[in-house]
């Protein structure tokens, strides 16, 4: 048996399970590449179980997004501190990650939504205007593909008396959840979540 069969063998769906998700969801800067060295895995092996295993995880991210709007009275530079994280992060332990009961992130806004993961960036989008701005206008530097999403957060803006905004911010995994539809996140109301 060669040494890389026996490395398949040693790893169990669980733990091939377990990496996907963290893969997928707290995707540490430089990438695969960064979890695969970490677990003494052969390039390429990740790639390989996202294949296997990371369909069956969650939605797809894109293919709808959580908006938050509102009128922040602070600057962007403290409306962007929100999202902050703890810089080691990074080198804590997924098991240890899993089974906390503190928060390990040190980001507001995983704490607001009740995450022990660190929000991805590459699905976050935020935007802070010095003024409000009409809402429909605001909505359009967002990432929506069809006029049916831009339509209905205009009516969830409605919904909200919203006629004007200087504040969005939208994450695209439409797998977290949002317990509180009432808080306000950074001083923001959420809108829902929409189909892109």
């Amino acid at each position: 048996m060669t040494t890389t069969a026996m490395k398949k063998k040693t790893h169990s769906e669980a733990f091939r399970r377990q990496l996907v998700h963290e893969a997928l969801n707290r995707t540490p800067s430089g990438g695969f590449s960064v979890l695969e060295k970490r677990h003494g895995l052969r390039s390429g092996t990740l790639f390989d179980w996202v294949a296997e295993f990371g369909t069956d995880l969650a939605p797809t991210a894109f293919t709808a997004q959580h908006v938050w709007m509102g009128n922040s009275a602070t600057n962007a530079q403290a409306f962007n501190r929100y999202f902050d994280y703890d810089p080691g992060y990074w080198s804590i332990d997924d098991e240890r990650l899993a089974h906390s009961s503190e928060d390990l992130t040190g980001c507001r806004f995983c704490q607001d939504m009740g995450s022990r993961y660190l929000y991805d960036e590459d699905l976050l989008l935020v935007i802070h205007k010095r003024a409000p701005m009409p809402v429909a206008g605001l909505v359009g530097l967002g990432a929506f593909r069809s006029d049916t999403a831009v339509a209905a957060v205009m009516e969830a803006c409605s919904r909200h008396h919203l006629a004007s905004a200087n504040a969005m911010f939208v994450y695209s995994d439409p797998s977290w959840q949002v317990a509180d539809l009432d808080k306000r996140y950074n001083g923001l109301h959420y809108m829902g979540l929409f189909a892109r």
